[in-house]
């Protein structure tokens, strides 16, 4: 009698927050430079695909629903500017040499989507378009509805309260695996995401 075992493994895609506004911390930027810009988790996991995962059991999804949820906080008039960048793989263990390999890389394909009505509902997000595991999206902090967007806000005065004027959006990171014959164990890629408001001209 013959006996076929199929290995468990792991996958998980780490988070990771630069340059313009790292994870908890604020931004002053370019012609908002009084204007602040928080991005935060709101769970500390990771995007985790839940077992059981088998080598060789091909696609795998993390959906919408479970998708891991991030906060972006600022002014409610103004527009985010959010970049995406995912790694195209997970690595068995993190190990970069595993890269191209298909016994120890398993393809991964990011989705994303945004909501800005106000609150953390799965049910006004709108798709953000992923070429690549890269996007580059911009959205109203606070949806406008219909409404084109108004002039720009005078700079803020010495009394100005920026937290009188926040309002929250919520960024959804969600995607596919597809597990080939591939070694036993734990994979994991890295996302980054940045975040700010739009860059004057120099």
């Amino acid at each position: 009698m013959r006996h076929f075992c199929k290995h468990i493994l792991a996958a998980s895609l780490m988070l990771v927050f630069v340059a313009k506004s790292g994870f908890g911390q604020e931004l002053s930027f370019s012609q908002y430079e009084s204007y602040t810009i928080t991005l935060d988790q709101l769970s500390l996991d990771d995007l985790v695909f839940e077992g059981p995962i088998v080598t060789g059991g091909g696609l795998y999804e993390v959906e919408l629903p479970q998708a891991k949820a991030l906060m972006v906080t600022g002014v409610n008039y103004l527009d985010a500017f959010v970049q995406i960048e995912a790694d195209g793989e997970l690595l068995l263990e993190g190990n970069a040499a595993c890269s191209g390999d298909p016994s120890c890389s398993i393809p991964f394909n990011l989705q994303a989507a945004y909501a800005n009505r106000g609150e953390n509902n799965l049910g006004d997000s709108q798709y953000i378009p992923v070429v690549n595991n890269f996007s580059n999206a911009r959205f109203p902090i606070l949806g406008r509805l219909q409404n084109a967007p108004g002039p720009p806000p005078p700079p803020p005065t010495l009394d100005f309260d920026q937290s009188l004027v926040n309002e929250n959006a919520y960024l959804y990171l969600y995607g596919t695996i597809d597990v080939g014959n591939v070694d036993a164990g734990y994979y994991q890629g890295t996302i980054t995401v940045t975040i700010y408001y739009e860059q004057a001209d120099v």
